[in-house]
Order: C-alpha cells, then sequence, then structure tokens
C-alpha cells in the first residue's frame, strides 16, 4: 500500500550586464519585463499563454535610470510571485548590484534573471510578478507588475474533511477508472482518491493519516490496517488537495464475492475524522 505526493521546489538566478540598444530612460525605471517561452533566452511568451501547475517560469528584466555616484551604482530589487487571491506562490526573491562602472558603460543597462518554479497545485486564474527596484543612491524606488495566466482544473471546493473520487484501476498506468471493479484471485486491486479540505495549520503544515478495511457482502470486516499510511508538510504554498493511491495484493485464497474497501481519513490539525467506501467484486478464476 502505498500513498504518493509530490511538491517539486528550486530556484536558479542571475545577473549580468547588457547593452539593448535603446539608450537608458531617464529616471529610475523597469527596462523590458519579459516572460520567455521554456528558456531563459527564449522568444517572449504570448499574451494568450497558460503555464500550468510545476512549470518553470523564466523572467528577466533590466534596470535604467539610476544613478551614478563616483563610478559606482546601487541599487536593490525585490521579486514576488502571487496567486489570483495575493498569496506569495514562495519566498520573495532578492538581489543587489553594486558594479563600478566606467565612461565607456553609461549606457549599459544591469539585466537580471530569474528562473521560478511554480508550485505543483495551483488553481487557475491570473498571477502577477510584483518587482520592486530600488536606488540607494538617489533615494528612490519604483514598482512595477507582470501578469501571467495559469491554466488547469479548478481545486475541489468542499466543507470540511473530504475523501474525493475513491475508485478502482486495472493498472498503475490507468487513467480511467473500472466501471465494474472486477478483480481474479492472485491480480492486485488499486484504488485511487483525493483528499481535501484538511486543516492547515501554522506555516501552512497539514498531517493526515488514513486507515483501510475490507468487508463481506455482510458488513463483516475482513481485513484491516489502522495506519495504512500518513503524510505531513509544511510547505510555502498552501497545498489543498493531497493524492492518494493504495494497493492489495489479492492472494489465491481470496473467495469469489463481492466486498467494500473502507477508507478512513483522519486530520490531525483538525482533529476531526471521516471516511469513504466504495465496492468491488472478485471474480470466479475463468475457465
Amino acid at each position: 500500500m502505498k500513498l504518493l505526493f509530490f511538491a517539486p521546489l528550486f530556484l536558479t538566478a542571475a545577473v549580468g550586464f547588457a547593452q539593448p540598444p535603446a539608450a537608458a530612460t531617464r529616471g529610475l525605471s523597469v527596462v523590458r519585463p519579459t516572460l520567455h517561452y521554456k528558456q531563459e533566452e527564449g522568444a517572449a511568451i504570448a499574451d494568450t499563454y497558460q503555464y500550468t501547475a510545476g512549470e518553470l517560469l523564466y523572467f528577466s528584466f533590466r534596470i535604467g535610470g539610476f544613478t551614478v555616484q563616483k563610478d559606482k551604482v546601487d541599487l536593490r530589487w525585490q521579486l514576488v510571485a502571487v496567486d489570483p487571491e495575493g498569496l506569495l506562490l514562495m519566498a520573495p526573491l532578492n538581489g543587489t548590484i553594486q558594479e563600478e562602472i566606467t565612461e565607456n558603460d553609461k549606457n549599459w543597462l544591469p539585466k537580471i534573471a530569474q528562473t521560478l518554479p511554480l508550485p505543483a497545485q495551483l488553481p487557475p486564474g491570473a498571477y502577477k510578478l510584483k518587482l520592486h527596484v530600488a536606488d540607494e543612491f538617489a533615494k528612490t524606488s519604483i514598482d512595477t507588475e507582470t501578469r501571467f495566466n495559469v491554466s488547469g482544473r479548478p481545486l475541489p471546493v468542499v466543507q470540511g474533511l473530504s475523501i474525493l473520487n475513491l475508485r478502482f484501476l486495472r493498472t498503475p498506468t490507468d487513467r480511467q477508472a473500472m466501471e465494474n471493479p472486477i478483480y481474479h484471485a492472485g491480480e492486485t486491486l488499486i484504488a485511487r482518491f483525493e483528499l481535501a479540505g484538511f486543516k492547515l495549520g501554522e506555516k501552512n503544515k497539514f498531517e493526515v493519516d488514513y486507515s483501510l478495511s475490507v468487508l463481506n457482502a455482510a458488513g463483516k470486516v475482513l481485513f484491516t490496517q489502522p495506519q495504512a499510511a500518513s503524510e505531513s508538510n509544511s510547505p510555502y504554498y498552501p497545498q489543498r488537495l493531497l493524492n492518494g493511491e493504495l494497493t492489495l495484493n489479492l492472494n489465491a485464497g481470496v473467495l469469489a464475492a463481492d466486498y467494500t474497501l473502507l477508507v478512513k481519513v483522519k486530520d490531525h490539525v483538525a482533529g476531526v475524522e471521516t471516511e469513504s467506501s466504495a465496492k468491488f467484486a472478485v471474480a470466479p478464476p475463468p475457465n
């Protein structure tokens, strides 16, 4: 039996100097904020482009109109990504640019490039990159926003802890649930489901575990495992849905009959429990 969860996260950053064709603008400015397609130096994405959860977001911008004192610049920047509700997708990214420049560099514009991994689970909607740039010498700052869209299925809205879509599959690679879940002795039962409505504690912490039981047609418990699996985490961006999978080996001694799989879940943060059941059958061996 197994419960599978995935939450990849990594960040990369780069800073350099570029000399675009246009001259530097007057006053502190963010120049050419760009979301790139699939790679750091890729073309700008189309306005209609839809990101998906877990995708890498490549963003770059330049800074113009900064003040030079004694052949030096002193710039600070902060970048945050927010969802449609204004929640941060990840910790803010910060950087400084403290460089010595010469008269020959007067048209150079500092370039900052960032690679941001979107969280593995996001609701669809309009998202924002909020950029703040400050010129320490001039004591000025500027704020800009770059919008991007995320596609996908809406996350389920539930009232309290819920087990959703408990279903059976024939093989681990199947995407479609079995309409009539019938197995044979010697096969492996595969069940999948989603958990929603669990409570988030401090720092988005969640902690759930589940037990499973197999009942016969009369409701008698034939097999039970009190703690089949558990999952706890404190992701930076709140996780609202957990994907679970369990397997049961139906040994040769399993009788051909109708059965019920019962899954119980306990939310340790909220201190509540819930359960869900689904019927399956074991057929006689083929002749």
